[in-house]
């Protein structure tokens, strides 16, 4: 959880890490065709349901404790305490992410990873360039995913088995001992001779995509 706050702040605030970010882009972009654009984001969807489920069964619990228990309590103090109680594990729920994540089925977190790398590759016309070799790397810290999008001239390019062990290796940047930071750009290094390899440059190329583009849902 420390590693995910801490990714967060330098995504957000840290200029040498954006720095650094950029760098590794523009060095991947002088050696392919490709154009790559990383986002970061805190989350993919608020699931305040899960939030409400959890204040609701919270609530639940210590009503009945209440109704059932051997001591006799003021109407007015059980229904105070139903409140309560509702709102502290909505709250808790809330405010710690960790918690969050572990009651969230992992295919819903999936979905919401994907539906929302979608939405910034088409919002942010990723999609736009001469020769279609797009890519969108988003990283998404409350669910611990990173979802990549690439466009058609890297699909047709790239082998699916490439792109599935590609995906496999970002999803590493939560689970190495490395702050994820720098674990996400020892995978840019690591992505970098791949697209040389399948997505060679070419004379005269031009950077059709902003480096730092920014994306507003």
């Amino acid at each position: 959880m420390a590693k995910v706050l801490k990714m967060l702040n330098i995504s957000l605030f840290d200029k040498t890490f954006k720095e650094r970010l950029y760098k590794e882009i523009a060095d991947i972009e002088k050696q392919s065709l490709s154009e790559v654009v990383v986002i970061i984001r805190a989350k993919s969807a608020n699931y305040h349901d899960v939030s409400l489920w959890a204040g609701f069964v919270l609530q639940v619990v210590v009503l009945l404790y209440l109704l059932f228990s051997p001591t006799v309590f003021n109407p007015y103090w059980i229904c105070f305490a139903g409140a309560i109680s509702f709102l502290f594990g909505y709250a808790i729920v809330e405010l710690l992410p960790v918690l969050k994540r572990n009651l969230i089925k992992t295919k819903r977190k999936k979905h919401a990873v994907e539906v929302y790398a979608r939405a910034l590759f088409q919002k942010g016309a990723i999609y736009y360039t001469r020769e279609h070799t797009g890519l969108l790397i988003f990283v998404s810290l409350l669910e611990q995913m990173v979802y990549l999008v690439p466009d058609k001239g890297l699909l047709l390019r790239i082998p699916e088995h490439v792109w599935e062990e590609i995906s496999q290796e970002f999803n590493k940047i939560f689970k190495e001992e490395d702050l994820i930071t720098d674990a996400l750009l020892s995978k840019l290094a690591y992505l970098k001779p791949i697209l040389s390899e399948y997505v060679p440059p070419v004379e005269n190329d031009i950077n059709e995509i902003p480096d730092d583009l920014e994306i507003n849902l």
